[in-house]
């Protein structure tokens, strides 16, 4: 199957429901077999990057690719996941997060910590704090020494307490959660097993409106030794006391989430992580991580790209936490916005997971990548989406109502399935997807003409003429916010976006927030994915509109740190510079950058150092990681390729970090991305080709990437300005080139 490119225009028609040559669909992402060892990579993941401060807000928890369960520490304070890297306090150990969304964040379901008698010890030895994909180690200043590891929806404990005259006990607490809770309960089943319920405010959750927007968790948990005695300790708060510990003891416990009830978490204890041997399940994990890591290969042994390759592999690590399976080993789920039904994958097909943790407003390029190298998983992610499309749920906005997992945010998700449509991935009924509304993205004016544009294609799709001509009028709607006689803050007319299409005072161009969310007119100057050309048009020519993209980001006016404007370093691919793409993109991969804009202001002193660091403090100050948006940018920065326009079938071509990247894909097939001679220095593309055959287009379809293949960048330190230059071998827009 091919998807044609005729006139600018990305045609879907011919992409409909099937899986793309070789695909496959396992019943859960992380049991599918290996397509290479992906040990090596293991390695390189650190996660306690990004996990100090608001550099990410990131944890350190254990789970498996798209887990129910993210068993973790909790240290309290200002966190949006529960843990802050610096603090010295740690609370326990909780079993839920969504990772790095900013805002109150959610998660934090069932607290346990392990203690010598009533008095826990929140003190413990920073140095002996470990973290690997799937395991968490650390040690108590009172000895006790934590163990943490995971399947898709059951929690394992390991504590080993040191010997001593007082009991060994486990403080458990059902109330524990980031945002409000709505109501929990705690209860015995019997010697060894509790079982209860966490029901919680969802992400950016207030008090007032909690019962609105929650999640609802049952769990059941068992230790390996019998509870001696069962304390309350308030209200969904207890102590399990197993007896004094002279000589020491190994105490385990398993907790179990599920959407279903209390029998069905019961059930998970055994059915997904059977037994107690916590070694076997500690490697079941890393198993699981090493086949997903293992489907895109660095092949790079340079000593001084040591730093880039734990970047690369931990972000593309954090790229595969959410959404979560919210599907029980059984096969039963409950929809988000339909808290009453239990229904059955076999609704919908044999094969099918549900899944559920939304924050599409955020991380909807994200989802590019899935796409391309994970299939497997976006089949059943856009299903799940489908299904909530026609069940009525989703609206543009935050994620209100029930849902079965934490969730944040749902615009933008008309290009997740748009996207995986154009790749053959999109196992639904478009007709009744389409028909049963799309919504439109509603949060600015400018983010409309997108919406409606995501729309037109499904509607071209489907052949609704009618529909498309009306939608395409909306698509090129953005013209009307344009203010050809604007000028920045330092008095140059240029022309920006405004929020009626009048002119604003100069001086408040560059205020953040006066006039769009989180950003300053120059973030949303160049905001209209699909049409570059027609913004073109209407800034003059392609060669006005490049120099002020320019000169936005000589001015360091970019802000690398929130979603808006993550596309611009690779919009000179559009306007005939694509030399100017490799040089912005390789310098927000791993040069030192200024950033001067936060997302509710300007910094008071500028930011001088890179986006992306391997360190705790990771990201730069206030780039929420948001499911894993900021994760995957850096994935495809340093891949060379990007999703410029979510929904079309294609990406543009960046500078690629590293000699050799190779993407496994299904079918055994695998493209292989070379850059000969790159270096820090050697950034730019000199020469192309793709199979052998000479390539100067700065793009490339996703079905040439799936069909396998090597694209060979010869790369320099001096730029070559004709490469990809040819307007004629620009990107995909809506518009043509003005006559």
């Amino acid at each position: 199957m091919v998807c044609a490119l005729a006139s600018g225009a990305v045609l879907l028609a011919a992409c409909g429901s099937g899986g793309a040559p070789g695909s496959s669909t396992p019943a859960d992402p992380g049991q599918s077999a290996p397509p290479t060892s992906g040990t090596a990579a293991l390695a390189y993941v650190d996660p306690f990057i990004g996990s100090e401060g608001d550099h990410g807000q990131l944890d350190a928890a254990a789970t498996r690719p798209f887990g129910l369960v993210k068993l973790g520490p909790e240290t309290g304070g200002a966190s949006h996941t529960g843990y802050q890297y610096q603090n010295p306090a740690l609370l326990g150990f909780s079993h839920t997060r969504l990772e790095g969304i900013g805002c109150a964040g959610a998660g934090g379901t069932l607290l346990l910590k392990p203690a010598l008698g009533l008095i826990t010890s929140d003190a413990y030895d920073k140095s002996s704090e470990q973290a690997a994909p799937g395991y968490y180690t650390v040690t108590f200043n009172n000895g006790l020494l934590a163990e943490l590891t995971a399947s898709v929806r059951v929690g394992m404990h390991r504590y080993a307490f040191p010997a001593s005259a007082r009991d060994a006990m486990v403080y458990i607490d059902s109330t524990n959660s980031y945002s409000p809770l709505v109501g929990s309960a705690l209860q015995q089943a019997d010697a060894s097993t509790l079982t209860g319920y966490v029901d919680a405010g969802s992400a950016c959750a207030t008090e007032g409106d909690k019962g609105n927007r929650r999640y609802k968790l049952y769990y059941a948990l068992r230790f390996d030794h019998p509870i001696g005695k069962l304390s309350a300790a308030g209200t969904g708060k207890a102590w399990a006391d197993f007896g004094a510990s002279p000589t020491g003891m190994t105490l385990q416990a398993k907790v179990a989430l599920s959407p279903i009830d209390v029998p069905t978490a019961v059930a998970e204890l055994d059915a997904d992580l059977p037994g107690w041997d916590f070694a076997a399940a500690r490697q079941a994990a890393s198993d699981s991580w090493a086949r997903e890591l293992g489907r895109i290969e660095v092949i790079d042994k340079r000593p001084e790209t040591t730093t880039q390759r734990t970047l690369f592999y931990t972000t593309l690590y954090r790229t595969l936490l959410a959404p979560h399976n919210v599907t029980s080993s059984a096969g039963t789920y409950r929809r988000a916005g339909d808290e009453a039904t239990l229904r059955h994958v076999t609704d919908i097909a044999p094969d099918y997971v549900s899944y559920a943790g939304w924050s599409t407003w955020d991380d909807f390029h994200r989802y590019a990548l899935l796409s391309l190298v994970y299939p497997d998983a976006a089949r059943n992610i856009v299903r799940s989406i489908a299904e909530m499309y026609t069940g009525g749920h989703l609206q543009p906005g935050w994620a209100d109502g029930y849902w079965p997992a934490p969730s944040v945010r749902d615009e933008f998700m008309p290009a997740v399935l748009l996207d995986a449509y154009g790749k053959g991935l999109a196992d639904f009924d478009l007709a009744a997807v389409y028909d049963a509304g799309i919504p439109v993205a509603g949060n600015q004016q400018l983010e409309q003409p997108y919406g409606n544009y995501l729309k037109m294609r499904f509607a071209e799709a489907l052949g609704r003429s009618a529909d498309v001509d009306q939608l395409k009028k909306l698509a090129l709607g953005y013209s009307q916010y344009w203010a050809a006689s604007q000028q920045d803050a330092d008095g140059t007319t240029r022309g920006f976006f405004t929020l009626d299409g009048k002119t604003v005072p100069p001086a408040s161009v560059d205020q953040v927030a006066k006039y769009f969310y989180q950003g300053n007119l120059w973030h949303y100057r160049f905001l209209v994915p699909h049409d570059i050309q027609g913004l073109a048009n209407l800034r003059g020519s392609r060669e006005a509109l490049s120099d002020d993209l320019e000169f936005y980001f000589d001015t360091w006016r970019h802000q690398a740190l929130n979603e808006t404007p993550l596309a611009y370093p690779f919009l000179f691919d559009y306007l005939g510079k694509p030399y100017l793409t490799q040089k912005w993109s390789r310098a927000y991969t791993t040069e030192t950058v200024t950033s001067l804009y936060t997302t509710s202001g300007r910094f008071l002193t500028p930011v001088v150092r890179p986006a992306y660091q391997a360190t705790p403090d990771g990201w730069l100050p206030g780039m929420d990681d948001d499911t894993g948006a900021m994760s995957s940018q850096y994935v495809f920065q340093a891949m060379g390729l990007y999703p410029a326009c979510v929904g079309d079938p294609y990406y543009v071509i960046g500078s690629p970090i590293f000699p050799e990247l190779r993407l496994n894909l299904p079918g055994g097939k695998q493209f292989i991305i070379r850059a000969d001679g790159v270096s820090e220095q050697n950034f730019y593309i000199q020469s192309a080709t793709l199979d052998g055959v000479p390539y100067n287009q700065p793009w490339i379809s996703y079905q040439r990437i799936a069909a396998g293949g090597t694209l060979e960048l010869q790369m320099g330190s001096t730029p070559n300005t004709a490469w990809g230059a040819d307007p004629a071998m620009a990107p995909p827009s809506l518009s043509a080139p003005a006559q």
